[in-house]
């Protein structure tokens, strides 16, 4: 806020302007006589952005609202706008409650990506461990989405730094919130995962070998892209982009 409160007027006043002189002097060649002087503007906007990140405090990473907050705050914010009587004024109560979903809103306990190649756990610190650090852009979504830090990749044998992930050769097990699950990177651990484990998550298509768990496999995420899951004592609650997504007509149709 306090870079836009200068940077705005400078673009306004001085940048733009000055954009447009040197547009109109193009077909004479002599727009460097305007784009010297944008630059400087420029110029002043970059120090000032550079100088604002730099204070203490200047970024707060908050998590991506949920979409009841975001219907919350969309319809107090029109009825604030829309009204002119003081009434109007009860449209800051939605937008409060709207903002209030930040704090009670979880994180998912777990990520996958839509070609099954990275998955997620996040630690008890809130940070996300994942399986490999080799896609960056996926990592980076994720934990911005969850304004959470990212940790280091599990471990080839042992345990992570506060226990809820150990794994071995064949296969990691994530216990968070009485749950145990599987995640399995050779398939020769299906049936002790299978047996031990409330949730499967393999990389290669296992439905047909393994019942009674749930089961988020290689078909699953090419069918319905990726999966955030949340563990609870009682429930495993899924989303996938596909749901997020809808029935659209740009959206491809996978077959079931």
């Amino acid at each position: 806020m306090a870079a836009n409160a200068v940077a705005v007027p400078i673009t306004g006043f001085w940048i733009m302007p000055w954009a447009i002189v040197a547009c109109l002097l193009m077909p004479f060649g002599l727009e460097h006589l305007a784009l010297a002087p944008m630059s400087w503007g420029i110029d002043l906007v970059a120090a000032i952005a550079h100088e604002v990140t730099a204070w203490p405090g200047a970024v707060l990473h908050v998590p991506s609202m949920p979409a009841p907050g975001l219907m919350l705050l969309g319809l107090g914010g029109l009825w604030l706008c829309i009204w002119l009587t003081p009434w109007r004024w009860l449209g800051v109560l939605p937008m409060a409650a709207g903002a209030l979903t930040l704090a009670v809103d979880r994180p998912p306990d777990l990520l996958i990506s839509g070609d099954s190649r990275l998955v997620a756990v996040r630690a008890a610190d809130g940070a996300y461990l994942p399986s490999t650090s080799r896609a960056q852009l996926a990592e980076e979504t994720w934990t911005r989405r969850a304004a959470a830090s990212l940790g280091p990749v599990w471990p080839a044998a042992g345990e992570s730094g506060d226990g809820l992930l150990s794994c071995d050769a064949a296969r990691c097990l994530y216990r968070a919130r009485g749950r145990v699950v599987a995640l399995l990177r050779n398939p020769t651990a299906l049936a002790a995962a299978c047996r031990d484990a409330d949730l499967v998550v393999s990389p290669e298509p296992t439905h047909r070998l393994c019942r009674g768990p749930r089961i988020i496999d290689r078909f699953d995420t090419w069918r319905n892209g990726g999966y955030a899951v949340w563990l609870d004592s009682d429930d495993i609650r899924v989303e996938t982009v596909k749901q997020w997504q809808g029935n659209r007509p740009w959206v491809p149709k996978r077959p079931q």
